[in-house]
């Protein structure tokens, strides 16, 4: 934060060394942040599926995630869901190339079926 001058507000210490709310980290890239977006969606949902169903283990959980995006989607995403190990599924977009929602409630439907747990 200090490099870039921003406000102090963005920083996990004030002047006087009094701990704020502020901290983070800026990312290189726009792939960079689908990437840890993604990796902490992940280890959330692992948690909650976990929390759902004492003793699955880490890998199994992680088998069960799938992530979504259209098809109009940027394939850094779809290299995000590749290096989290989680299932990526592009969802087709109108003729606006907008996501509809009711394709991405099918979708979610079916895998949720399927014992999928979407979760991005």
């Amino acid at each position: 934060a200090k490099a870039l001058n921003l406000p102090s507000d963005f920083l996990l210490k004030n002047e006087i060394g009094e701990v704020q709310q502020g901290g983070g980290v800026i990312q290189g890239s726009a792939s960079e942040a689908a990437l840890i977006a993604m990796l902490a969606a992940r280890n959330e949902a692992v948690k909650k599926l976990q929390s759902d169903c004492p003793g699955l283990k880490d890998h199994e959980a992680v088998g069960r995630l799938i992530a979504y995006g259209s098809d109009q989607a940027h394939s850094s995403f779809n290299k995000a869901a590749t290096i989290a190990g989680v299932k990526f599924r592009k969802l087709p977009t109108d003729e606006e190339f907008a996501l509809r929602g009711e394709a991405l409630e099918a979708a979610i439907k079916e895998d949720t079926q399927a014992g999928l747990h979407p979760f991005y």
